[in-house]
C-alpha cells in the first residue's frame, strides 16, 4: 500500500524553464549597459541552449555565453555570482503544484523531495515556492553527500519517512536520475514528461504523466 510520495524538484514541482527565463530577462535588464550589441533574446536563448536543462555547470554556461556573444565589458564571474544570489527568487511552480500537494497531504500521504544541488540554493527555491506548507521531508545532494541516481540518497529519504521502497512512489522528469533509480529500488516510478528528455524504456515506467494533478487519479487506481 502506498504511504508516501517523493518528488524531484526542478522540472517536476518547479517550472524550471519559466523560472530560468524570468531570471535571465531580469539579469539582462540589470546588466544591459555592459552587454553592448547583445540582443536580449540572444542572451536568453544561448544561455538556455548551453544550460541543457541544468545539467551543465553554470561556470561553463557563462563562459560559453561570453564567447558566443563576445561580451567583454563585464566578467563571467560577475554574472555567475549574480545567478547564485538571485535566481532562486524567480522560482516558479507549475500551475498545479501547490494544489496537488495540498490534496495529497489531505489524503494522508507523507510527502518528500530529493533534489540535486547546493543546500542553500535549493532550500531558497523550496521556500520561494512555498513547498514547506505541504512537504516535511527533504534530502538535498550537497548536504547528503550523494547525488541522484545514487541509491544512498533515496535510502536517506526512506529513513526520514520511515517507509519501505514498495510503499513509496517517486515522481520525476529525468529518465535515469529519477525513473530508473526509483524503479530499481522497488518504488512505484512516475515519469513526468515535460518534453525535455527522451522517455525511459516502458518497462521501468509504472506511470507517465504530463501534469501533477494526474497523480490524484493514479492513486485512486492504486487503492483499488
Amino acid at each position: 500500500m502506498l504511504k508516501a510520495i517523493i518528488f524531484d524538484l526542478d522540472g517536476t514541482l518547479m517550472d524550471r524553464d519559466k523560472s530560468l527565463k524570468l531570471f535571465l530577462e531580469d539579469q539582462y535588464e540589470r546588466y544591459q549597459s555592459y552587454l553592448l550589441n547583445v540582443q536580449k533574446q540572444d542572451f536568453i536563448n544561448y544561455f538556455v541552449d548551453f544550460d541543457n536543462h541544468g545539467y551543465v555547470p553554470k561556470e561553463e554556461v557563462y563562459e560559453q555565453l561570453f564567447r558566443q556573444l563576445d561580451i567583454s565589458y563585464v566578467a563571467p564571474d560577475d554574472l555567475l555570482a549574480d545567478f547564485y544570489a538571485r535566481y532562486p527568487q524567480f522560482a516558479y511552480g507549475f500551475d498545479d503544484t501547490l494544489d496537488t500537494l495540498r490534496r495529497l497531504q489531505a489524503r494522508g500521504y507523507k510527502l518528500g523531495i530529493i533534489t540535486n544541488g547546493s543546500t542553500e540554493h535549493q532550500t531558497m527555491i523550496i521556500d520561494v515556492l512555498g513547498l514547506e506548507t505541504s512537504i516535511t521531508s527533504f534530502v538535498i545532494s550537497e548536504q547528503a553527500g550523494y547525488r541522484k541516481p545514487a541509491p544512498q540518497i533515496f535510502h536517506m529519504m526512506l529513513d526520514q519517512l520511515s517507509e519501505r521502497p514498495e510503499n513509496c512512489m517517486f515522481v520525476g522528469d529525468h529518465p535515469d536520475n529519477d525513473v530508473r533509480a526509483s524503479h530499481e529500488l522497488g518504488m512505484v516510478s512516475v515519469f513526468k514528461d515535460n518534453g525535455y528528455f527522451e522517455a525511459p524504456p516502458e518497462e521501468i515506467i509504472d506511470y507517465r504523466i504530463t501534469h501533477l494533478t494526474e497523480l490524484l487519479d493514479i492513486l485512486e487506481e492504486e487503492l483499488v
